[in-house]
């Protein structure tokens, strides 16, 4: 007797199994399938919310969230004042911040250049990367802005930090903007522990060098981690300085500097050479901006100047040796003839943002003009182009040829 005879199968009992078969592979897909892809594909950007003390130095970090290679734009950057009081240069009221001390752009190729245009409480970064490499690193800030505490400040007060939305602008490679989303931050005025400065900020410095970090709140016991470079020693000199001796060659600029205290306070930052100011421009917006150098030195640099309505150029330098280094401009005519020529001498660990036309009072550095800038040292250059009616003003890196 067949099997069939005593255990009748169901009907269709092949077409059933294909059928559940083919029902089980595709829940089974369903579960092993990958989750739709909703990751942001624009520029992120944060910024941390830090617990600075009374006397230290608040530096606002802003971080972009995922690597995107940027051409070029613009950022505003806030701190406590509304957008309406920083337009019209009013002070927040009751603000623990004092004003800004200094600003820096970083990037994985060191092409970035920029321009902060300081108002009460913040500034607008206008900045441009010829290679891309601006916006390539997460671990590394691409916009940091530097404030004192107050040392009258209140433990507990707080301050927004802000990344303005309204004056907003990342290119991508092709020029196309990205879409952005921004994440501010919140300040609190609190705890013992800040770093306000190193000593040198930036250059290749070989294993032996001492670096100086300055700050507040550290102790015999702080421990320092120097980023990518190991330290061979550290020495706890008062509450302000620690100087630490470097076992490994590095590039000190953008380094992460970390200090730990026995209590778990931590303080972060990422050094820039803070240079000091030649004499102050008589252009107010020129006056009110910060030039942000790309990291390349010349000894040889071109510049084409504008001059045009409220259209103007001007010219910054920096000079980042440990001596001075006498600087040649000389203005030409579209035809070549040589029209102007200005000498300065530019001290060591400086900088001097001008209009051209304050350089060159006895001729006009317009349209078809060309500037030549030479040097025996090499400093780093860059143009500035403006606009007083949007209050506006533009990197523009030099050129090796005229």
């Amino acid at each position: 007797m067949r099997c069939t005879d005593r255990f009748p199968l169901p009907k269709f009992s092949l077409q059933s199994f294909l059928l559940f078969a083919i029902l089980f592979t595709l829940c089974a897909s369903v579960a092993n399938a990958a989750p739709p892809d909703d990751s942001f594909s624009g520029v992120g950007l944060t910024v941390g919310s830090p617990t600075i003390p009374a006397g230290g130095v608040l530096q606002m970090q802003v971080f972009i969230t995922e690597p995107k290679p940027i051409l070029k734009g613009k950022q505003a950057v806030r701190s406590g004042a509304s957008s309406a009081a920083v337009a019209n240069i009013v002070p927040a009221v009751g603000s623990p911040l004092g004003a800004i001390r200094d600003a820096a752009l970083f990037s994985t190729g060191g092409d970035v250049s920029g321009v902060a245009v300081m108002g009460a409480s913040g500034a607008q970064f206008f900045f441009s990367s010829p290679l891309e490499t601006f916006g390539e690193n997460v671990d590394t800030p691409v916009i940091t802005l530097a404030y004192a505490v107050r040392k009258t400040a209140t433990e507990g007060q707080s301050v927004p930090l802000t990344l303005d939305a309204t004056n907003c602008l990342w290119l991508d490679p092709k020029g196309n903007q990205y879409p952005v989303e921004l994440k501010s931050g919140t300040m609190t005025v609190g705890g013992t522990l800040a770093i306000s400065d190193i000593v040198p900020g930036a250059g290749v410095y070989p294993p032996g060098t001492v670096i100086s970090i300055k700050g507040v709140g550290f102790n015999s016991d702080s421990k320092v981690d120097f980023g990518e470079a190991k330290v061979a020693s550290q020495e706890f000199i008062n509450p302000t300085l620690i100087e630490v001796t470097l076992r490994d060659a590095v590039e000190i600029r953008g380094q992460r500097i970390r200090i730990d205290n026995p209590d778990n306070e931590r303080a972060v930052y990422f050094p820039y050479q803070r240079t000091t100011k030649i004499g102050t421009s008589t252009h107010a917006l020129v006056a009110t901006s910060l030039p942000l150098f790309p990291q390349a030195a010349l000894t040889l640099g071109y510049f084409r100047p504008t001059l045009q309505g409220t259209t103007f150029s001007g010219l910054a330098l920096q000079n980042l040796n440990t001596t001075s280094v006498s600087v040649t401009l000389q203005l030409y005519s579209k035809s070549g003839k040589l029209l102007a020529t200005k000498k300065l001498v530019m001290g060591k660990n400086t900088r001097l943002s001008r209009d051209l036309v304050e350089l060159f009072p006895g001729s006009t550095p317009t349209d078809g003009t060309k500037l030549k800038v030479t040097c025996v040292k090499a400093i780093q250059m860059l143009g500035l182009l403006g606009d007083d009616s949007s209050d506006t003003l533009l990197p523009v890196p030099a050129s090796s040829t005229p």
